[in-house]
Order: structure tokens, then sequence, then C-alpha cells
């Protein structure tokens, strides 16, 4: 024989709420009550901008021109850009003396 399966005795009583309080209103009002220390918490919370609100940023960038802003690097990338450039130069003058001869 099985035993009979135990039950949690304060699952299903009711709680009567106390009417006598404060009201929201007034709750909301009390610049230390947890609801509005939790309703300026949602307002100072960070949100994430969508991928539509990030493209026209972008665009409204692009068209007011901060996109002027100093290439990122250190001395080194500026190092590495100027042996880029002199590659190119090299190899734009050894395409012309083989196209010459």
């Amino acid at each position: 024989m099985t035993r009979p399966k135990s039950k949690r005795k304060n699952a299903n009583q009711v709680i009567i709420v106390d009417r006598e309080g404060p009201t929201r209103h007034e709750r909301l009002a009390d610049p230390d009550s947890y609801e509005n220390r939790k309703k300026r918490a949602m307002k100072a919370k960070k949100i994430k901008p969508s991928v539509y609100q990030k493209e026209q940023e972008a665009k409204k960038a692009a068209a007011k021109g901060d996109l002027d802003k100093p290439k990122q690097g250190g001395r080194l990338a500026d190092k590495i850009r100027k042996l880029n450039a002199q590659k190119e130069k090299q190899a734009a003058k050894n395409s012309d003396e083989s196209s010459e001869s």
C-alpha cells in the first residue's frame, strides 16, 4: 500500500489584504517608497536602441559630418599605413616599367 501524498497546508489559504493602507498614488508620492524607487529605476534603465534606430542615427551622423573623426590606431597603425602606401607606389612603378618595355 502506498503512502498518501502530503499536501501543503497553507497553499490554498486566501490572504486578506488590508485596505486601510495608502493608495498607489500616495505611495508614489513618497520619494522613499519601494514603488517610487522602482519607477525611477525603470526610467533610468538604459534601453538598447533597435537596429532601425541605430541605422537612423548612423545616417544622421553621416549627414551631419561626424565621420571626420581621426582614424583609430596608434603609432604602429600609422607606420603600417605608410609602409602600405610605399608598397603601392612601388607596385605602380613596377607595373609602369613592365608595360613600357
